[in-house]
């Protein structure tokens, strides 16, 4: 998390931590961070990404009032390669919101792990009340039916054009997750990130066993310096 925190302050932008660790001391980093350019808040260990990130807006409602916005999680390992390619992909749409990539997984919508918002949609009032109705959900399941699944639904129909840098339609068969099913294709395509629910169990996707392998190939590193 410290190496893409770290890309995002080098490209200008302001990161806040919304983490849920329970341990009272200080975050410690791989890689330190600039002084002034972050900061970490702290919450109970409830909610899943959707509890952290709805705790971020609803205390920091100055994000509203960005000029742009990213919401990322930490189910990815990465990034592999600069971010610089994806992230001018976002700052330059000229679409209301954006994803890294759009899954057809369900329904189509954008994957949660990695969205972009432009003043549009941050200051309009369905997406100020979105976060302000994300309740704590049982299981991870029902985060991504209510709220990954949701989010998607209720943008779109408030008309908001999207735009994703990795459209997956056709990537992985049906109803798979594009970055599980094919997470070799989506690397290839240029996502410099796999699931750390891939990473730790290989056997959930087609050629799992082989994802160090790509990545040391690709990439000239070794996940496990990532986990």
């Amino acid at each position: 998390m410290s190496r893409l925190a770290r890309q995002l302050i080098d490209r200008g932008y302001f990161v806040l931590l919304s983490s849920a660790s329970p341990a009272a001391r200080p975050l410690s980093f791989s890689e330190p961070l600039p002084a002034g350019r972050y900061a970490v808040m702290r919450k109970p260990n409830i909610g899943y990404d959707f509890g952290s990130w709805s705790a971020a807006m609803l205390a920091q409602p100055q994000i509203f009032d960005a000029g742009r916005v990213l919401q990322v999680n930490d189910s990815l390992v990465g990034p592999f390669n600069p971010l610089d390619e994806i992230l001018q992909h976002f700052e330059e749409t000229a679409c209301d919101w954006w994803g890294m990539v759009r899954s057809v997984q369900f329904t189509p919508h954008m994957q949660s792990f990695f969205l972009g918002f432009t003043p549009a949609v941050l200051q309009s009032q369905v997406f100020q009340e979105f976060w302000s109705s994300v309740r704590v959900e049982s299981t991870k399941t029902d985060v991504i039916h209510r709220y990954e699944l949701g989010l998607s639904r209720l943008l779109e129909s408030e008309s908001f054009a999207s735009e994703a840098f990795l459209e997956a339609h056709g990537l992985p068969e049906l109803g798979e997750n594009p970055l599980i099913s094919g997470w070799e294709a989506s690397l290839r395509l240029g996502v410099p990130f796999v699931k750390r629910e891939l990473v730790r169990n290989p056997a959930i996707a087609p050629g799992g066993e082989r994802v160090s392998v790509v990545v040391r190939d690709m990439f000239e590193a070794d996940l496990a310096d990532w986990i």
